[in-house]
């Protein structure tokens, strides 16, 4: 009897600082990065009063004008809450059992 042992694969996908995005944009409470290689990386974020600090390590204050009044949102940069690729996606089909 020959048993298959399991197989681990781990991919990493290295993602730049946010302080090296070339473009952002806030939606709701997360802050979008795009990065020069195409990258794009979500940060969590907190609307603040604009008198506000980051004291923490990692953290950042992103200010924003819209509609003519400005808003602050303080942003975890420490740990993106999601990364997309600028790879095309795959694709995949779903087939029946009928022919």
């Amino acid at each position: 009897m020959e048993i298959i042992a399991p197989l681990v694969l781990t991919i990493q996908l290295l993602v730049p600082p946010a302080s090296k995005g070339v473009h952002w944009d806030i939606s709701f409470n997360q802050v979008q990065i795009t990065f020069r290689s195409g990258v794009q990386a979500s940060y969590q974020s907190t609307q603040v009063p604009c008198n506000t600090e980051a004291l923490k390590e990692g953290f950042t204050l992103y200010r924003t004008k819209g509609t003519g009044r400005q808003s602050c949102y303080l942003v975890d940069t420490s740990r993106p809450v999601m990364v997309r690729s600028p790879w095309l996606s795959t694709r995949s089909r779903t087939y029946n059992n009928n022919r």
